[in-house]
């Protein structure tokens, strides 16, 4: 009989350490969080890391679970001014991780409601605010300029970094995509350019041709003022430009100068 009793409170201890381990015992896996609420109501107690923890039976529960792996998210912020008042449009793309328990015991019950259902909308709100923030700084001129875009990245980077830190965001990344502007912008950029462009080949032009007439001599000078006064036709006589060198016979040799009256 006492075998049998025995037997008996030996099942009933198997048992209800089973029922303990099931209603008071959770695993979490590795890169999550789990957020433990008091059972019957939405007040928030604390969060548990990656490991196995026990509860407290019937008075704790897991209410949420929140993913902290790296998560890329990608947007589109319509409706930046830049300086002019000129509306622009940029594609982004931001790479972030959680890491919700270095958040203050005070802070963490927030916490746990804003990352339970917000956490990629969060980041987005305040990469757009501050976007919004810093293309206010700058010209459309400017953002064409080469290493724009990585300047643009640099400072998005530090503002959203210290906006969402408090949050218990690790910002790892942001990458600008595209600046989209309206198609007429565009136009006068590239005309603008290609005049630009042209400047610089005259420029260049014009700086080899000064190099060369430096190292003309005072007669060398005066022979080309007069070949210049000639050319005008100043002394009743229009001598054209000939080339001065033309190739024969496996060598150059100098062409003569063609003279033609008025």
């Amino acid at each position: 009989m006492a075998i049998i009793e025995l037997t008996a409170v030996f099942l009933l201890c198997v048992l209800g350490f089973f029922a303990l381990r099931r209603w008071a015992y959770v695993r979490v896996p590795e890169l999550e969080l789990a957020v433990v609420k008091q059972r019957g109501s939405n007040k928030f107690l604390r969060f548990l890391s990656a490991g196995g923890h026990w509860l407290l039976p019937f008075r704790e529960e897991v209410n949420a679970r929140i993913d902290l792996s790296p998560s890329p998210v990608k947007g589109k912020t319509a409706g930046l001014q830049t300086i002019g008042g000129l509306s622009l449009t940029i594609m982004w793309e931001l790479s972030f991780s959680l890491d919700l328990l270095r958040i203050p015991a005070q802070s963490q019950p927030k916490i746990a409601r804003l990352h339970s259902k917000k956490t990629a909308v969060t980041a987005k709100n305040h990469l757009s605010n501050s976007l919004h923030h810093i293309l206010g700084n700058y010209t459309v001129e400017q953002l064409t300029l080469p290493g724009a875009h990585q300047k643009l990245e640099e400072e998005v980077m530090r503002q959203v970094t210290r906006r969402l830190s408090p949050l218990g965001y690790d910002i790892s990344r942001v990458m600008i995509d595209a600046i989209d502007m309206p198609p007429q912008v565009k136009a006068a950029l590239e005309t603008a350019h290609e005049q630009e462009m042209q400047r610089e080949v005259e420029a260049r032009a014009l700086s080899r041709l000064q190099q060369v007439i430096s190292q003309f001599s005072d007669a060398d000078m005066e022979r080309l003022i007069e070949l210049e006064r000639i050319h005008k036709g100043q002394s009743g006589m229009v001598l054209p430009y000939p080339t001065l060198f033309e190739q024969g016979n496996g060598r150059y040799a100098q062409k003569p100068y063609s003279r033609m009256a008025q």
